[in-house]
């Protein structure tokens, strides 16, 4: 499968038998007596209180830890994720969230912790699939370190893929949730232009395409038709899915469609949006232009429904 967006192009095997293997996973991500990693191919991915580790030293790099960095961060995490396989080597996310100071654990000197998100498509696009990858699954682990249920605390399992209530009269299994939200490219009922909101939480003018969470019992399709209204009092039919893309911040997977309107009159209702406009194509190709009008390229799946409508004439 090729990669349209930042994020998606993970070629892992997330093995999920092995997250099964208890024999197998203690052979391969713990150490030997000798204090050298059993696992040859080790590769960990720190994470600290929702950030991402780089190296800093030249052009901005993922920090995926290999050899001696990597036994002593696997020591020293409170948390550790089998994440999968490329081949013969190992995938694991660290939660370092626990230090004050992470590179008091043997983190290497020419790295820091930086916000994913914030650091763009400044890194390579496959490194920043495995960094979103392990920020997402070790936020989850933060936030259910005790039983919803009951409010005892939790034990870790399934190479990291589970949290077991550790209350025997209990025992609920919790697993990694992931928080679908639609956003969608709405066009005009004329097709030559379409419907762009700036969100409060924007820096500067950007505009973009509408988005909302899906809420529980509703269908895709229905969370877009009625996000769409929430936010614009556009009215949309012949709602159609084109793709989807990772999302970690903190743990979303975006679900882009397309929508025809069949109003025009623009209200932003629940305040979530300062303004939305209707855009022809000449204006988006005039935006495109700048460095703040539109989601960057290549980053999100928002400017991707914007350009495929934008160049499909």
């Amino acid at each position: 499968m090729s990669s349209k967006f930042y994020y998606d192009g993970i070629t892992l095997d997330r093995a999920h038998h092995l997250r099964m293997d208890e024999k197998w996973l203690a052979e391969n991500l713990s150490a030997d007596p000798s204090g050298d990693l059993a696992g040859k191919n080790l590769r960990i991915i720190p994470v600290w209180r929702s950030k991402s580790l780089i190296f800093t030293g030249g052009q901005i790099q993922a920090a995926i830890l290999t050899g001696r960095a990597a036994e002593e961060v696997r020591q020293n995490a409170a948390t550790l994720v089998f994440l999968g396989l490329e081949g013969d080597t190992i995938y694991c996310a660290a939660d370092l969230s626990h230090a004050d100071d992470p590179h008091s654990l043997g983190l290497p000197a020419d790295t820091a912790f930086e916000d994913l998100r914030g650091l763009a498509t400044s890194l390579d696009p496959i490194d920043a699939g495995y960094l979103a990858y392990a920020r997402a699954i070790i936020h989850w682990h933060l936030g259910h370190k005790f039983c919803g249920i009951c409010g005892t605390e939790t034990a870790v399992g399934r190479g990291g893929h589970e949290r077991r209530c550790t209350n025997p009269d209990c025992a609920r299994i919790h697993f990694p949730r992931t928080d679908p939200a639609v956003i969608m490219l709405v066009t005009h009922p004329s097709e030559e232009k379409c419907l762009l909101g700036h969100n409060k939480r924007f820096r500067g003018l950007t505009y973009s395409t509408i988005a909302g969470f899906v809420e529980p019992g509703e269908m895709l399709e229905q969370a877009v038709v009625r996000e769409v209204f929430e936010e614009t009092n556009i009215e949309v039919v012949d709602v159609a899915y084109q793709a989807s893309q990772p999302w970690p911040f903190p743990a979303s997977i975006m679900l882009g469609f397309r929508a025809r309107a069949v109003t025009t009159e623009i209200i932003c209702h629940d305040q979530e949006l300062i303004d939305a406009k209707w855009f022809s194509r000449d204006e988006v190709h005039e935006m495109a232009k700048g460095d703040e009008s539109l989601p960057p390229s290549n980053l999100s799946i928002s400017r991707w429904l914007i350009d495929s409508w934008l160049f499909e004439k």
